[in-house]
């Protein structure tokens, strides 16, 4: 008897041992796309606030514009606004489920309640997604994005590229050898 229950205490420690909390999930995860036309897109997800933001930036690194969504218990958008590279709310997006928690429909409203663009999702017999079709109601209500400004003081020409010739700089003076510091040996 008691090697029976001193079985069972030892098993029912190795299953609390095994039982143990795995590593939660990381509160916020971040991912960059790169795009053909070499601008790319920085999408942060904030599971302890339930909040996505995206911001897509030009070739030259001009904020083109930043999008913040609401999510969903299990993830995904609910609402969000859209912003222009300098910061402006420019339209707000809604997006509408099926009977099975999927994406069905997402609508773009522009400052003024008028529907310029709809992304339609569909999905297969066998559950998986189809391509989404963009659908663009009235281009005409589409809001104008602006993209943020650029600072080109700072930044330097490609060689070859509007650059002008300049005079090599002068090298900067040699300094003393380890040894030389070490011993106050002096440099001719």
């Amino acid at each position: 008897m008691k090697t029976c229950s001193a079985f069972f205490v030892v098993l029912g420690l190795a299953s609390a041992l095994q039982a143990q909390p795995s590593s939660p999930v990381a509160p916020i995860s971040a991912r960059s796309t790169y795009h053909p036309d070499n601008s790319h897109s920085e999408t942060v997800v904030d599971k302890t606030t339930n909040e996505l933001t995206e911001a897509t930036y030009s070739a030259a690194g001009a904020l083109l514009s930043k999008k913040h969504y609401l999510l969903n218990e299990r993830g995904l958008p609910t609402q969000g606004h859209i912003y222009d590279g300098r910061g402006n709310l420019v339209a707000r997006s809604q997006v509408y489920f099926d009977e099975f928690g999927r994406a069905k429909e997402m609508r773009s409203f522009n400052l003024q309640g008028m529907c310029y663009q709809q992304v339609v999702y569909e999905y297969g017999a066998d559950g998986k997604a189809k391509p989404p079709k963009v659908i663009n109601v009235d281009p005409r209500a589409a809001p104008s994005i602006k993209p943020g400004v650029i600072d080109f003081t700072q930044s330097t020409p490609a060689p070859g590229q509007y650059a002008q010739p300049q005079a090599p700089a002068p090298e900067p003076p040699k300094k003393k050898s380890f040894f030389g510091r070490l011993f106050g040996k002096k440099d001719k």
